[in-house]
């Protein structure tokens, strides 16, 4: 596993499709306390970003939900993940097909934005 530390880390993937995995438990204010500075940030360095935690409804369809998350994760180029992320679904497929997975702590993500 890789933790961006500097700007120049984000940099580094600009013009890559990142999924941005991190817990979608909360209201949607935490979620997007949560997720976004680490949004801001990665789409300021060119990166195309999907983040489904981010739009989670628990009274969605799960079984839709979970193919539309599988097809967004398949098709990243690198998977940001933010603190509490590990035990998530998300991070076990990532790590099985080989995916590179970047962490970023809270205080990591101030200091790139």
């Amino acid at each position: 596993m890789i933790t961006a530390r500097r700007a120049d880390d984000l940099t580094r993937m600009a013009g890559q499709r990142v999924y941005l995995l991190g817990p979608s438990t909360g209201t949607p204010g935490d979620r997007a306390a949560r997720f976004g500075a680490a949004l801001d940030a990665l789409r300021a360095a060119g990166c195309e970003v999907v983040a489904p935690g981010l739009t989670a409804d628990a009274a969605g369809d799960l079984v839709a939900d979970v193919a539309a998350d599988m097809d967004a994760l398949t098709a990243a180029d690198v998977v940001v993940t933010l603190p509490g992320a590990e035990g998530l679904w998300e991070y076990a497929l990532a790590a099985a097909l080989g995916l590179r997975v970047v962490a970023y702590t809270a205080r990591e993500v101030r200091r790139s934005a």
